[in-house]
């Protein structure tokens, strides 16, 4: 009966007492796990999670409730959060629900079976409201993001803009105090973080207006592209040159190729030459010169700057006019650059001013 007893006693104290289990997995000490900024509207949302200690390993549960129907769940991810930092982090739903009136959303932070921290974040949806602003349009790439909004009324507003990489913000930045009055305005801004040729990244676009309080969202997809384009040319009988400009936040590492053809489209000269590492803003001159000396005539030049892939980024055609070499003059034929015989005593002349001049500094000296 014993072994019995103390089996018995064991589960009841599981069932009874069932957080001492759970707290074993909490972190030990003091420590403050919150979510500081939620937002959220019936398509998605974005939260702010803040540590004093750092953890590995948190999840955020998310769920969203109607009228005590609960819509749908979601669960955003934490790798690892520094001690005393924030991580933003973006989340979705997916719901065919688009009733007016008011959301819940209840979050839930934990590592294992822990639980450090449960919150409620409340919205409305479908108020029969006159907006103080369109949206007509937001456009993103591998550049940065521009949005164009028409008030309907004057309004100050701040504006952030965020670099999505999954659920994670990897990069935000924001413009404060935007008024626009009575004409239509547009706001850009460039992203200042490398970006990975051919990943899928989302900008997000949120506008916080003032008294009264309120918030609109965008969310634009793009997938991140090396970008370059040709500025201004040089070329001649002897070599050529193309000034590139950086335009995406994907580093470019490419090169630049020259190609000569005559009239008959035969390549005379051909030549790649490696480009420094350009990002948008940057500049940069590629410089060639010709294996020969092009002989007199006309000939196509083209430019072509082509992408990792082998996209061609941009392309430029132009035209060399190359002239007739000039002739060197030389002491055995007495001719000039362009050919042409020398004066008779021109030598002569030269030599006979310069002894006058010696005679004349001799005699100034003598007195």
């Amino acid at each position: 009966m014993r072994p019995a007893f103390i089996l018995l006693t064991s589960i009841l104290l599981l069932i009874v007492f069932p957080g001492n289990s759970l707290a074993a997995d909490c972190p030990e000490g003091p420590y403050d796990v919150r979510i500081t900024d939620t937002y959220s509207d019936i398509d998605s949302g974005d939260l702010s999670v803040y540590s004093s200690i750092g953890l590995e390993g948190l999840d955020i549960k998310l769920q969203l409730e109607h009228e005590g129907e609960v819509l749908d769940t979601t669960t955003v991810s934490i790798d690892n959060i520094s001690a005393g930092s924030n991580i933003v982090k973006v989340f979705e739903w997916d719901t065919d629900s688009k009733d007016d009136g008011k959301y819940t959303v209840r979050s839930r932070v934990t590592q294992g079976e822990c639980e450090l921290y449960s919150g409620n974040h409340s919205f409305v949806h479908g108020r029969q409201v006159i907006p103080r602003i369109n949206i007509n349009d937001l456009a993103a790439n591998s550049e940065g993001a521009s949005i164009l909004i028409a008030p309907v009324q004057p309004v100050i507003m701040d504006i952030e803009f965020m670099l999505v990489d999954g659920q994670d913000v990897i990069y935000s930045a924001a413009q404060q105090k935007v008024s626009l009055h009575t004409q239509p305005g547009i706001t850009e801004h460039t992203w200042n973080t490398l970006l990975a040729e051919g990943k899928d990244y989302r900008a997000r676009v949120k506008i916080n207006m003032y008294t009264p309080s309120e918030s609109l969202v965008l969310m634009e997809n793009f997938t991140a592209v090396e970008d370059v384009f040709i500025t201004d040319t040089y070329r001649d009988a002897v070599g050529a040159s193309a000034t590139i400009e950086g335009r995406s936040q994907v580093p470019f590492t490419g090169s630049v190729k020259f190609t000569v053809t005559d009239s008959f489209g035969t390549v005379i000269e051909a030549a790649s030459e490696r480009s420094p590492v350009l990002l948008n803003g940057d500049d940069e001159t590629v410089e060639t010169i010709w294996e020969n000396r092009l002989p007199e005539g006309s000939y196509r030049l083209t430019i072509e700057v082509p992408g990792s892939g082998g996209t061609i980024l941009d392309r430029r055609e132009t035209i060399i006019e190359a002239a007739a070499v000039r002739r060197v003059a030389t002491a055995d034929n007495n001719t000039t650059e362009n050919g042409s015989s020398q004066a008779p005593g021109f030598l002569g002349a030269h030599l006979m001013l310069a002894v006058a001049a010696v005679v004349l500094f001799l005699r100034m000296r003598s007195r």
